[in-house]
């Protein structure tokens, strides 16, 4: 095991139980691994990047800096060391004004340590004013000021003697002056945007970095978002805008089309099969669309955006199972199979909805012909909304499944409102992970020589 996974698993030991003073519901661990993951990009050597992930086991947990140094060396525990504040006995200000004038004589694979744990802390901080819309430093023992005088002077200790214009001083800069200035884009707040919405975009943009970070923490697993819901209230265009935000935000995302409208069912599938009974061709089609879902998630993106998978699927059968068009013994048999693997597959499920005649009258003010539809009829609307209500009542308490009324609200509110329960299932997901992997560590080789 190299050094860096040494760090790491030594560092989950160390802050084991350890919470985030600002984020309770976060594990400690979170900050230093974060920590590290911003001196790789920065292109240190293995050395200080596990001191990246150990810099806060001295400050905060039993493990002393000889205990680094046994396990470490003599370079990763000097490197600790210069991001370890002294003795915690003394006042807040002599302990800062003595990391302050300590930085400013370090050498630069010192000081990445320090700068990285700068850019970490007040990344949280922005994320977290941006969230809740305040600027609140009430859970620090210093206030505002305090906290401003600290880290302007942290910077400017750490560009003693060294270019100011690195990447890594520029990030750390940039974040002191968002936020100890309220430094905004003020040409997109008055000019394009509009104060209301810029606020909303800068909670949604905190809350993918939050994710963003959760995700890279440990988890490579992909995350799942079903969209369904009634024709004509904005679905395509709603998953639309959801991929480019996800891709704006850093993330891989893959994008899976409605499996009945592709050219793989229409060209391949269904010519075999359309005379098949409507209960054979409802049973067969999941089993392509669960195939689709796989080939997705082995390609190991960070979201998958589904148009209509296994729960709409679902509604189908509950709508077929209404019209008698499947026995009863069938429909639970359905049910059993799938609705374990809806719980498994898919993490959050969107549905929008409105009744059947807004959902015709749509269709047709969207299209120039009067000519009949070959599903959009109130009968067929209104069934399929049943469906969908009956399925979201069953699985509600057990998945992830917000619905959302679309009959009053325009394009862009939806979107809002859909983004903000995505991301606030996925933050819950990814610390509910993240909490597993750390019930359940790897065992290192000299945690198995303990054992025995």
């Amino acid at each position: 095991m190299n050094i860096k996974a040494e760090a790491l698993n030594y560092a989950i030991e160390a802050h084991e139980g350890q919470k985030r003073k600002t984020e309770p519901d976060k594990p400690m661990i979170i900050h230093p691994i974060n920590v590290g993951h911003i001196i790789e990009k920065y292109g240190f050597d293995d050395n200080v990047i596990a001191a990246g992930y150990l810099h806060d086991v001295v400050e905060d947990t039993s493990y002393t800096i000889q205990d680094i140094e046994g396990k470490f060396g003599d370079d990763v525990a000097s490197l600790v060391l210069g991001a370890s504040e002294p003795d915690k006995s003394l006042s807040w200000e002599e302990r800062k004004l003595h990391t302050i004038e300590g930085i400013k004589s370090l050498d630069l694979r010192h000081k990445a340590v320090v700068c990285a744990d700068k850019i970490s802390n007040l990344e949280d901080l922005m994320i977290l004013f941006d969230k809740k819309g305040e600027y609140d430093f009430g859970a620090f023992k210093r206030g505002e000021d305090k906290q401003k005088w600290y880290y302007e002077s942290i910077y400017n200790s750490l560009i003693t003697n060294e270019d100011s214009n690195l990447p890594m001083f520029k990030e750390l800069k940039e974040l002191i002056d968002s936020v100890f200035y309220k430094k905004e884009n003020d040409y997109l707040k008055n000019e394009i945007i509009g104060e209301e919405e810029y606020k909303e975009l800068k909670k949604l943009d905190s809350m993918s970095k939050e994710i963003y970070k959760l995700k890279n923490t440990f988890d490579t697993t992909p995350y799942v978002i079903e969209f369904t819901g009634t024709p004509r209230t904005g679905k395509t265009t709603l998953i639309n805008n959801l991929y480019d935000f996800f891709k704006k935000s850093g993330m891989k995302v893959t994008l899976l089309e409605e499996f009945t409208t592709s050219k793989e069912y229409k060209e391949g599938l269904y010519p075999s099969i359309k005379d098949e009974p409507k209960d054979v061709i409802n049973s067969i089609i999941p089993i392509h669309v669960f195939k689709q879902l796989t080939k997705a998630v082995s390609s190991n993106p960070d979201v998958i955006l589904i148009d209509r998978s296994l729960f709409d699927r679902l509604v189908w059968i509950d709508r077929l199972h209404t019209e008698n068009g499947i026995s009863d013994e069938n429909y639970e048999t359905y049910k059993d199979i799938y609705i374990p693997i809806i719980k498994e597959g898919i993490h959050t499920i969107i549905s929008t909805y409105v009744g059947s005649k807004e959902a015709i009258k749509r269709d047709y003010k969207a299209n120039l012909s009067l000519k009949p539809r070959h599903f959009l009829n109130e009968k067929n609307v209104d069934e399929y909304n049943e469906a969908l209500n009956n399925m979201t009542n069953l699985l509600k308490d057990e998945l992830n499944i917000h619905s959302f009324d679309t009959t009053n609200k325009n394009q862009r509110e939806v979107s809002f409102l859909v983004a903000e329960a995505i991301l606030k299932d996925m933050r819950y997901e990814y610390i509910k992970r993240i909490n597993y992997r750390l019930d359940n560590p790897i065992i290192t080789s000299e945690k198995v020589k303990t054992l025995k």
